[in-house]
């Protein structure tokens, strides 16, 4: 007498309604953090820092968002792809050609090759491997971080998969998850702090392109900086302008300015942020940059 097979039950629609928020607010989190880091990486070589700017939270969800370019797609359309093939890996491997299937299993049963089908211990050498390189980067060996954390992610995920279904092992295996997950934010925070200097850098090579900014003043101010010139305006409100300041960003009706310098006066620290508010004795105007050629 043979028994059924357990019949698989269909989802509640609670229990898909609590996924896909519990999905939503961790992407957005993802975007908040990832804007963040942008930000950081952007603002960070004009000496100043996004949480001084009092941005929202969705204003770093915006940048966060804006990370994601075309690169992305390939990837996001083989990600589900790869999730059904793993969850139907077993039907899959029925449809596998008989010589294919032969080969594989003679290849699993090869000596060189048996031990890496111990989950356990693979994975324990790529602990190892791991902390023996985050030990060397301690030390001022030049290691790369992405790859520290892909060897914690896989060395950690590999060590605890065999025993997440004893009372002690879902213990690891849960700890092996969360330490993923701030690995791969890790990663995140450290391509959209890249990109954001890499931003700014283009922004310092391309400056006499950008946004020109002219500040009329009743009084002489004390802007030091190289390339910002003082012009004498005569009688009325304004007595002088201010030229060779360029816009960063505009936060309200405050508005953070930098000089015309190259990217290596900024990294010699020639470099200044001004910080201005639009009052009665102040003005600002905005300009177009030079336009190439």
């Amino acid at each position: 007498m043979t028994s059924d097979p357990p019949v698989a039950e269909n989802p509640r629609p609670l229990d898909v309604a609590g996924m896909i928020t519990l999905l939503v607010a961790t992407g957005a989190a993802v975007l908040i953090y990832m804007g963040w880091a942008y930000l950081d990486g952007y603002l960070r070589p004009f000496l100043l820092r996004p949480t001084s700017l009092n941005f929202r939270p969705d204003e770093y969800a915006l940048f966060g968002l804006n990370l994601f370019t075309p690169e992305f797609l390939p990837w996001m359309a083989a990600a589900p792809l790869i999730l059904a093939a793993f969850t139907h890996r077993a039907s899959l491997h029925r449809l596998l050609p008989a010589r294919l299937r032969t080969l594989a299993a003679a290849l699993r049963s090869h000596r060189a090759v048996r031990p890496l089908g111990n989950a356990t211990g693979v994975g324990a050498v790529i602990t190892f491997i791991a902390l023996v390189l985050a030990v060397a980067a301690l030390h001022g060996r030049a290691i790369g971080t992405n790859l520290l954390l892909i060897l914690i992610i896989l060395g950690s995920l590999l060590l605890t998969w065999p025993s997440r279904r004893t009372p002690l092992g879902r213990i690891g295996y849960a700890a092996a998850v969360t330490i993923s997950i701030f690995c791969l934010l890790w990663m995140a925070s450290l391509y959209a702090q890249e990109r954001g200097a890499r931003s700014a850098r283009i922004l310092m090579d391309s400056l006499p392109y950008k946004a020109q900014v002219a500040l009329y003043t009743a009084d002489t101010l004390a802007l030091n900086a190289p390339m910002v010139r003082r012009e004498s305006l005569g009688k009325g409100t304004y007595k002088y302008r201010y030229l060779g300041l360029h816009l960063l960003l505009i936060r309200g009706e405050t508005y953070y300015l930098i000089p015309e310098i190259t990217a290596a006066q900024w990294e010699q620290g020639h470099g200044r942020a001004f910080v201005f508010k639009e009052e009665d004795d102040i003005r600002v105007e905005i300009l177009p940059g030079t336009r190439p050629g």
